[in-house]
């Protein structure tokens, strides 16, 4: 019976990682109309940051026993209604106080959701290999972060304001939502199947480890991307909706990383993959730092760099997989360290904006990314011993 709905349920998470992408991605292309709002400085504006990574953090950190408990589909559907909620008060606040509370109940159902599609795509695909699926579920979320822009500018054109684009994610959300529901969730182990080192035995330190690296890839994702709009507008990018485009240029380079990647995971081993990925994005942030705000390189920069941090999530998910069994827990634990990442740099970006200029995002980028690539190497060390 589980078989007969994997197809079908294979779309199903894809279709959920669109809504979390568009609900992730939001902030960066309206903060500077949420910081006009407010009438606050573009760091207490960051706030905002702050307030949905701690609730990111706190979703995904409480959401992993429950998929391990087979309650996949319903931990799944209450999420999604749950953002429902959340993204239907934006418009209603104007104080960053009062922000704060739906961008942080967006991050607490966001990490539950997050976790559980991980997750859930890995048991959904057993036996298949997960390294396409990862990729494809990761692509989804690209699409629906490329979009998210593109509804922010429509919402302020048309409706002076974030009601539309509420109106917009409330809608899809919930329809998801319903869909979930009618499908049967796989379970956490096959009957027979059991995995010979189950996820309850990785030890703490290899799950510490790899989720030290999602800390630091998720840090150079949303510290890029979230205040890319805000740097063009610092640096007067020549042209009136430019900063918009920039931003929207990144997330479709970002998609088309992704959609290479799927086509590319049975090709080139996940290891190899995340090793080029790393080292390019560090080689290219540094083309970016040396610029200086040169518009040309700018975009050149901010496109590729787009398409050179695209696989990293997803592969290294998949990369863990192939040296250890994951479970809610361990996703958990992952999910978990991507939440933190994305609550410290934006933060410390948008202080440094405040004190030192526009050139100080693709700097601080910069650094968190070369650590980043020094990171990988611990962790292929750590799972190297582990697997002995």
């Amino acid at each position: 019976m589980i078989s007969a709905k994997r197809p079908t349920a294979g779309w199903v998470y894809l279709a959920v990682f669109i809504a979390i992408g568009l609900s992730l991605s939001m902030l960066g292309p309206s903060l500077t109309y949420l910081r006009e709002r407010a009438q606050v400085s573009k760091g207490e504006i960051g706030a905002l940051f702050v307030a949905q990574a701690i609730g990111y953090l706190s979703g995904s950190l409480l959401s992993g026993r429950i998929y391990d408990r087979g309650l996949g589909h319903r931990a799944l559907a209450t999420a999604l209604f749950g953002l429902v909620g959340a993204v239907a008060l934006i418009p209603q606040f104007t104080s960053v106080a009062a922000l704060a509370v739906p961008f942080a109940l967006i991050g607490v159902v966001v990490g539950i959701a997050d976790v559980g599609c991980n997750t859930l795509v890995v048991w959904h695909s057993r036996g298949s290999g997960s390294t396409r699926l990862l990729n494809a579920l990761h692509l989804f979320f690209g699409i629906g972060a490329l979009a998210s822009p593109l509804v922010v500018d429509r919402s302020l054109a048309l409706s002076h304001g974030l009601s539309l684009f509420a109106v917009v994610l409330c809608g899809y959300t919930a329809v998801i939502a319903v869909v979930v529901l009618m499908h049967q969730a796989p379970i956490p182990f096959a009957v027979g199947n059991e995995p010979t080192t189950t996820a309850t035995q990785t030890p703490v330190r290899v799950l510490t480890v790899i989720s030290v690296f999602f800390f630091l890839y998720v840090g150079v994702e949303f510290g890029f991307s979230g205040w890319l709009k805000t740097y063009a507008e610092g640096i007067h990018l020549p042209g009136a909706s430019a900063p918009t485009l920039l931003n929207t240029a990144f997330w479709v380079s970002f998609t088309v990383g992704r959609l290479l990647a799927v086509m590319l995971a049975a090709r080139i081993r996940s290891g190899t993959m995340l090793a080029g990925s790393c080292t390019l994005t560090v080689g290219l942030l540094a083309v970016m730092v040396v610029a200086d705000g040169d518009a040309t390189w700018v975009w050149i920069t901010t496109v590729l760099i787009g398409f050179a941090i695209a696989p990293q999530f997803a592969t290294m998910i998949a990369y863990a997989e192939e040296h250890i069994a994951l479970s809610g827990r361990s996703t958990s634990w992952f999910v978990s360290g991507a939440g933190l990442g994305s609550l410290v740099l934006p933060f410390v970006i948008g202080q440094m904006l405040d004190q030192s200029g526009s050139s100080a995002m693709p700097l601080a980028v910069f650094v968190a990314a070369i650590i980043t690539a020094a990171w990988l190497l611990v962790v292929r060390r750590e799972l190297t011993v582990a697997t002995r």
